[in-house]
């Protein structure tokens, strides 16, 4: 495990308690599309903030590996963008399911959320033939439609 991964996996229970003081100003009940939203848009920013540090990290050590051209996606990325449209279309749609918030789910959910993106950042959606495998060095990867 690298020195990046053991400080997004302390960072986690942080923002855990975090949100454990915050929860009493946030709301108690949420539409399930606001629900949806946001624990997609927390995974997504995730993602963007680790891939911004290994894009710096990279610049830093001066050794950008060779660009791969491939036909995948991270999984990471992919249940993120899918939850996002799928919240704008419960959304847009007038579906208005609410889901009770008590003060104590908050904490737990944004950690689950966080830990799941942390198992998940290494492996991508590939198809041709569909699979996922896993590729650590990912943020190298040419996305594209044909081979």
């Amino acid at each position: 495990m690298t020195t990046a991964e053991k400080v997004e996996l302390a960072l986690i229970p942080l923002f855990g308690a975090g949100l454990w003081l915050m929860a009493p100003e946030l709301p108690n009940k949420l539409d399930v599309g606001n629900l949806l939203l946001g624990t997609s848009a927390l995974l997504l920013l995730q993602s963007l903030i680790r891939d911004l540090w290994l894009l710096t990290r990279e610049k830093r050590a001066a050794q950008l590996s060779p660009r791969r051209k491939a036909r995948c996606m991270c999984v990471e990325s992919t249940v993120g963008a899918t939850g996002v449209i799928v919240a704008i279309v419960l959304l847009g749609s007038g579906i208005d399911r609410s889901v009770i918030m008590n003060d104590w789910m908050w904490s737990p959910l944004v950690m689950m959320i966080l830990g799941i993106g942390f198992v998940i950042k290494d492996y991508v959606l590939e198809w041709g033939p569909l699979r996922v495998r896993r590729d650590r060095d990912h943020v190298n990867i040419v996305f594209t439609w044909k081979n």
